[in-house]
């Protein structure tokens, strides 16, 4: 165990992992796993380690190894890395949708390839003081874009540099994920879409985090995407603050303000991340998007809001409950509710199957809409 321990405790200062709902294991902050301190993106070799020896299933290992053993293979393609500057990753992530199963009319099955990017990290100085982080990949268009569309599936997802003056306290200058509420995996989640901070959604910009004793700010200026027409750029600012309350929980809030020749945005939203041990949590969020357009006539109010549950029975295994709220327009009636059920399995440390079943109600007063279902089979691949 010499290896894993000497790398657990040169990195024990903060606390962290890569999705949300690992809170329950005890990670309430993003940085010590992941380059980025708000997550997402690469890991770094902790977070390498953990997710081989504390949440991946061993199912496709020999019972021999140890520990020690998964966290040596933990590197790029099974090994250990031979130098101390550069880390490679390559990233798979696809799925399959059905929707409307069952029935022999509506049923509609198609398989995306949401995600494969390759990555590289330069690093330098003690504890990782200075780095670079390069991600390029396939970003396939949104299903809305016309299909005689000629832009480009291949683009950097990422790409920024980083600078920490002191562990507490550091910045991050490039293309970057934006700093707003909960970074929940589920890209369609209304708590996404409506203040855009989706899967394609990043910004060049100038990103500020610190992090206290029981707290976590960030804070970020951007100019919008440049690889868009300037007329698109969703140009602003952001700001996120998180607390840590009774040692092991978390609660904060987030406040987003951007724009464009067409649409003004305000986003704001109290999120909490409660843990509930032995690698299970409760994650939740409340917000608000307020909506102008240049000629007002798509002025709007949305409000959304997202619970979820993550009950771990045993290592590499979670049982999901997801309830998603969203009202289009505060001034109306109608809202939508989307809830299901889900399965998230690690069988390595390197392979994320999922299941997830949505039932989407959409209710108003004055009409009524057959409730749709859908179902999602994700594969998830990383070395």
């Amino acid at each position: 165990m010499k290896f894993l321990l000497l790398l657990l405790l040169s990195l024990i200062s903060v606390k962290a992992y890569s999705y949300s709902n690992f809170i329950g294991h005890g990670y309430t902050s993003c940085l010590n796993c992941h380059f980025n301190p708000f997550g997402g993106g690469p890991l770094n070799d902790y977070g390498l380690v953990v997710s081989a020896t504390a949440i991946g299933s061993t199912a496709l290992y020999p019972k021999s190894w140890d520990e020690e053993k998964l966290a040596y293979m933990s590197g790029f393609l099974f090994r250990k890395p031979k130098q101390d500057w550069l880390r490679t990753q390559i990233n798979y992530r696809g799925f399959k949708v059905v929707r409307n199963p069952g029935s022999s009319e509506t049923e509609e099955s198609q398989w995306i390839n949401m995600q494969a990017d390759a990555r590289v990290i330069l690093k330098f100085g003690e504890n990782d003081k200075f780095i670079s982080v390069f991600n390029y990949g396939y970003a396939p268009l949104p299903s809305e874009v016309p299909a005689d569309t000629k832009a480009s599936e291949w683009r950097s997802r990422e790409h920024y540099v980083g600078y920490r003056f002191t562990p507490k306290f550091g910045l991050y200058a490039g293309l970057m994920d934006k700093v707003f509420g909960i970074k929940v995996i589920e890209h369609i989640a209304f708590a996404r879409i409506s203040p855009q901070v989706t899967q394609n959604d990043q910004v060049h910009g100038l990103t500020a985090h610190y992090l206290g004793d029981t707290w976590e700010l960030g804070a970020q200026g951007f100019a919008g995407n440049m690889t868009q027409d300037a007329d698109l750029r969703m140009k602003g600012a952001s700001v996120m603050l998180e607390k840590t309350v009774y040692d092991i929980h978390r609660i904060g809030a987030s406040v987003m303000s951007s724009e464009n020749e067409y649409l003004k945005l305000l986003s704001y939203s109290a999120h909490a991340r409660l843990n509930l041990k032995e690698g299970s949590a409760v994650l939740s969020e409340l917000g608000q998007t307020n909506k102008k357009t240049e000629n007002g006539s798509g002025d709007t109010t949305e409000r959304f809001g997202l619970l979820q549950t993550y009950l771990r029975p045993w290592r590499g295994t979670y049982f999901l409950a997801n309830i998603e709220y969203f009202n289009r327009d505060t001034s109306q009636d109608d809202y939508t509710v989307r809830w299901g059920p889900g399965v998230q399995y690690f069988l390595g440390q390197r392979i994320e199957l999922r299941l997830d079943l949505y039932n989407t109600r959409s209710f108003a007063p004055k009409s009524s809409t057959r409730d749709s279902w859908m179902y999602l089979l994700q594969t998830h691949l990383w070395f």
